[in-house]
C-alpha cells in the first residue's frame, strides 16, 4: 500500500455495508389491497429504506460464555435506551418518511420497525425500517433514487442545509464512492441499493511496466453530530466502524506479500492506522 504515486482511473469497491439505502420489490401476495380499477397488482411495488443510526461495540472479553452473553446483551439494551442515538435515529426516520412520501402513494408510508437493535459480528446497530407503496405505472426505481438521494443517514436534516454545511467544512473535496450507494436495478422494476459504508476503495498504482504492483486503499468513515454528542465518544465510534475493514486490509496485505515478516503490516487499534 502506498499513496505517493498517481493511479489510473480503475477502482475496486470492496463493500461490506450492512445498511440498506433503498429497495424496490414486488409485494407479497395478499399484502396490498388492489384498487378495483386495476386488473392486477403487477405494477405495485414496495419501496423500503433501513437507516442505521446508533452503533455500539460488541463485548469481546474472556469471561465464561454465559457471563459474556449477559454483558453483550446489556450493551445492546443500553444502545436501545440511548437518548442521543434514539434522537439521531428518529431524525433520520422523519427525513426518510418525507423523502419516500414524495414518490410513494399518499398515506402509504409507514414505519413497521422503529429503533430496532440488529446484532452483527462486531457491533450492535440501531436500525429502523421505513416503507411505502409505489405505483409502478407512475414511478420507477430511478424516480425513487432521485427523490431520496443522497441518503439521509449520511446527510442529516434538514438535508439541503446540511449538505451545504458539509460542502463548506470539507472544502469541496470529493468523498468518492463513500457515503453514496451501490446495488442493482433489475429489468423487472425491482432494485436494492446500500449506503457505501464499511468499505475499502482500492486503486491500482502502476509501475514502469504498467503493472499494478501496489494499491492505494481508502476507507471512509464518520458519525452523526447532535447537541448531545461528546467529541471523544464520536471519535471512538468512528474508529469502531472502520476497524473491521482496516483489519481486513491488513490481512490482505499479509497474504499478497507472502506473509514475509519484513513486509507485514499491522493495525494500530487506537488510531486504525496501518503501520509497518
Amino acid at each position: 500500500l502506498d499513496s505517493s504515486s498517481s493511479s489510473s482511473g480503475a477502482v475496486s469497491i470492496c463493500c461490506s455495508s450492512p445498511e440498506r439505502f433503498l429497495s424496490v420489490k414486488k409485494p407479497q401476495p395478499g399484502t396490498i389491497k388492489c384498487d378495483r380499477s386495476r386488473n392486477s397488482t403487477a405494477k405495485i411495488f414496495i419501496a423500503e429504506s433501513k437507516p442505521i443510526k446508533g452503533t455500539a461495540s460488541r463485548y469481546t472479553g474472556d469471561e465464561p460464555t454465559e457471563i459474556a452473553k449477559k454483558i453483550d446483551s446489556k450493551i445492546a439494551a443500553d444502545l436501545k435506551e440511548s437518548v442521543k442515538d434514539k434522537a439521531e435515529n428518529l431524525m433520520i426516520v422523519d427525513l426518510l418518511r418525507n423523502d419516500l412520501g414524495r414518490i410513494c402513494e399518499v398515506g402509504s408510508v409507514h414505519v413497521p420497525k422503529l429503533m430496532h437493535i440488529e446484532t452483527y459480528a462486531t457491533v450492535h446497530q440501531m436500525v429502523s425500517t421505513v416503507r411505502g407503496t409505489l405505483d409502478g405505472e407512475k414511478n420507477n426505481a430511478i424516480d425513487v433514487i432521485e427523490a431520496c438521494f443522497p441518503g439521509g443517514s449520511m446527510t442529516g436534516a434538514p438535508k439541503q442545509r446540511t449538505m451545504e454545511i458539509l460542502e463548506e467544512i470539507e472544502q469541496g473535496v470529493s468523498r468518492g464512492p463513500y457515503s453514496g450507494c451501490l446495488g442493482y436495478i433489475s429489468l423487472n422494476g425491482c432494485m436494492d441499493m446500500n449506503i457505501i459504508i464499511r468499505s475499502a476503495i482500492l486503486t491500482p498504482m502502476h509501475d514502469d511496466k504498467n503493472t499494478a504492483s501496489r494499491w492505494k486503499a481508502s476507507v471512509g468513515c464518520g458519525g452523526a453530530i447532535t447537541a448531545l454528542s461528546v467529541s471523544e465518544d464520536e471519535y471512538q465510534e468512528m474508529l469502531l466502524k472502520s476497524r473491521a475493514v482496516c483489519g481486513t486490509i491488513c490481512e490482505w496485505v499479509e497474504r499478497v506479500s507472502g506473509g514475509d515478516e519484513g513486509n507485514g503490516r499491522r493495525l494500530d487499534e487506537e488510531t486504525n492506522e496501518i503501520i509497518s
